[in-house]
C-alpha cells in the first residue's frame, strides 16, 4: 500500500515518510520534521479531494476542533495549513509503533492484561475527546497508535477524531464487511446520529477482538455485518479461550448491548470497570446485572450448537444405515392370503337386482359368500325381521287399510304384506311365496316354407282333381299301292282280298 505523497516535501519543512492508513477525507502518513528532526504524523488530502472546497473546509473544522484536545492518550494536532501547492494538511505529533491493527493480524489474541490495558487507556482517550463536546465516530483498531516510548507497558494514542465512518464514505472503492466491524446498532441503521455511547460500543468490540482474536460479528458483505450488529448476540469468550477471568465477559456485553440506554452511559465508567477486573476486584453491579441477562444469549448459543450437532449425527446417520422397506420386508412362510372385505366388484348388487325373480331353492343358494340357505343375496345375509319381533327403530306393527282400518300385523311379518292373494305364504325370511298356475301353451301351425332359392310365392292349391294329359299316337307307315281309279271304291284297310 502506497500513497501519493510518500518520499515528497511538504510545505518546505516536512518530509514525508510511508502510508499508515488511509482515510475519508485524508491519508495518514509517517513523516519528519525536517528543522526539528522530530517525528510527526501528517494527515494530508488527497489532490483530487483537494479541489472540492466543502471537503476542505471540513478538514480544517476537523483539525481546529482536534487541536484543542491535549491528552496523553489522543495524537494531538500541531498545526494545519495548505502548502504552495494546494496541497491541505494537518500535523499530529509523532509517535514509532504500530497500529492495534497490525498488532492483532500478526500475533494474534492478545493476553489478558495487555488488552485489557489498552482498552483502558482507549477508553481513558475517548471520556477526553468527549469532554470536548466532539465523538471519534469512527474508532477502529486502525485508529488505535500503539507508541513504543521504550517502556514496558504500550502507550494507547487515538487519532483520526472526527473523520467520517464507512457510513458516509464517498471515496471510489469497494467496502467490505471488515469496514462496518466496529459500527454501534444505531449507526449501522441510520436512526440516531453517533453520540457517546456509540463509541463505547465499538471500543466494546475493539477489546473483544483482542481477546477472542476476532470481532464479534463479521461477514463478507456490509448488509450482513450491520444485520448482526442490530439483531445478533456475540459469541461467548469461552467458545474461544478458557483462560480469562469469569468478571470480563459481564464488562465486555455491557459495552455491547445493542440498545444504547443498556450500555456504559460514559466510556469513563467502562475504563473504571476494566480497571478493576485488571486489578482482581468485581465490576460494578450494573455491569453484572448485565452480565447475567446476556447469559440469556450465552444459554441459547450453547443450545443451538447443540442442537446443530445432533442434527449433523442424525443426518449422518440416516443416510449412512438407509434401508429400502420393499427389499426389508420378508414375507410370512406360515400366512395365509387375505381377502378384502366386500370388495368393490359389483357381484352383489347383480345378485340384488336379480332377487325378485328368483325361486326359494335359489336364493338358498345363490349368495355363496355366506353358504345360508334362504338368506336373502347381497351384504352378510342379515335379515333383521327374522327373529319374529321388530328390529330396533321399526315403525309400529300397524297398518291402516285404503278404508281406514286398522289392522295388527302379527310379528315375523310386513306391514306392506296385508291382504295376501288367495294362496300365498310368507316365509320366516320375509319372502312372499305364491302359486303361478300352470297351463298348457296351444301349439302354433307351422307355415310351409318355400323352395330354397325361389323368389315368387307358391300358386295356389285347388281341390280338382288333375285333368289327364292325352298321349300322342305315332302313326303306322302305310305301303304304296297302285294309284286307285278315281271311279272305283278303295278297299279297307283291316279287310282281306
Amino acid at each position: 500500500m502506497t500513497g501519493e505523497f510518500e518520499g515528497k516535501d511538504l510545505a518546505e519543512k516536512y518530509e514525508v515518510g510511508e502510508l499508515i492508513r488511509r482515510g475519508e477525507i485524508g491519508d495518514f502518513y509517517r513523516g519528519r520534521h525536517m528543522f526539528m528532526d522530530r517525528p510527526v504524523t501528517l494527515r494530508i488530502v488527497p489532490r483530487a479531494l483537494a479541489v472540492d472546497d466543502q471537503i476542505v473546509r471540513r478538514f480544517f473544522d476537523e483539525a481546529k476542533t482536534a487541536s484543542r484536545i491535549n491528552h496523553s492518550n489522543v495524537l494531538n494536532v500541531i498545526d494545519f495549513g495548505s502548502a504552495s501547492d494546494g496541497v491541505v494538511y494537518a500535523v499530529y505529533e509523532g509517535e514509532n509503533g504500530e497500529t492495534l491493527q497490525e498488532i492483532i493480524k500478526n500475533s494474534g489474541k492478545l493476553d489478558a492484561a495487555a488488552a485489557t490495558d489498552i482498552a483502558g487507556q482507549a477508553a481513558d482517550g475517548l471520556a477526553a475527546i468527549h469532554s470536548h463536546g466532539m465523538v471519534h465516530g469512527n474508532l477502529t483498531p486502525e485508529n488505535i497508535l500503539i507508541a513504543n516510548d521504550g517502556s514496558d507497558r504500550p502507550h494507547v494514542k487515538l487519532f483520526g477524531v472526527g473523520s467520517a465512518g464507512p457510513m458516509a464514505a464517498s471515496r471510489d472503492g469497494d467496502m467490505s464487511g471488515s469496514d462496518f466491524a466496529y459500527l454501534a446498532p444505531e449507526q449501522c441503521s441510520g436512526a440516531d446520529e453517533s453520540d457517546p455511547r456509540s463509541d463505547v460500543y465499538s471500543l466494546g468490540a475493539i477489546a473483544y477482538e483482542m481477546l477472542a482474536g476476532e470481532p464479534p460479528f463479521s461477514g463478507e458483505r456490509p448488509s450482513d455485518v450491520m444485520l448482526k450488529h442490530t439483531e445478533e448476540a456475540p459469541p461467548p469468550l469461552s467458545a474461544f479461550r478458557h483462560d480469562l477471568s469469569p468478571a470480563i465477559e459481564p464488562v465486555l456485553l455491557k459495552a455491547l448491548a445493542k440498545d444504547p440506554e443498556l450500555r456504559y452511559q460514559t466510556a469513563g465508567e467502562f475504563a473504571d470497570d476494566l480497571t478493576r477486573v485488571a486489578e482482581g476486584q468485581p465490576a460494578t453491579a450494573a455491569a453484572a446485572t448485565a452480565g447475567q441477562t446476556n447469559n440469556i444469549w450465552k444459554t441459547a448459543f450453547i443450545v443451538l450448537a447443540g442442537i446443530s450437532l445432533l442434527s449433523v449425527f442424525l443426518i449422518y446417520a440416516t443416510s449412512s444405515k438407509q434401508t429400502n422397506p420393499t427389499m426389508a420386508l420378508q414375507p410370512d412362510a406360515n400366512g395365509q392370503p387375505v381377502q378384502p372385505l366386500n370388495p368393490a366388484t359389483g357381484a352383489e348388487e347383480q345378485n340384488l337386482a336379480a332377487m325378485p325373480g328368483m325361486m326359494p331353492e335359489v336364493v338358498g343358494n345363490s349368495n355363496s359368500s355366506t353358504g345360508v340357505p334362504g338368506a336373502a343375496p347381497g351384504g352378510d345375509g342379515y335379515n333383521p325381521w327374522a327373529s319374529g319381533a321388530p328390529p330396533a327403530g321399526a315403525p309400529p306393527q300397524t297398518y291402516t287399510a285404503p278404508g281406514g282400518a286398522t289392522v295388527n300385523i302379527p310379528p315375523g311379518q310386513s306391514p306392506f304384506m296385508q291382504d295376501l292373494p288367495s294362496g300365498c305364504s310368507v316365509t320366516p325370511s320375509g319372502l312372499v311365496l305364491c302359486p303361478v298356475p300352470v297351463t298348457t301353451p296351444k301349439p302354433t301351425p307351422t307355415p310351409k316354407l318355400p323352395t330354397a332359392n325361389t323368389n315368387t310365392a307358391a300358386p295356389p292349391v285347388t281341390t280338382s282333381s288333375p285333368k289327364p294329359t292325352p298321349t300322342p299316337v305315332k302313326p303306322t307307315a302305310t305301303p304304296a299301292t297302285t294309284k286307285p281309279s278315281a271311279n272305283k271304291p278303295t278297299a279297307d284297310a283291316g279287310s282281306v282280298k
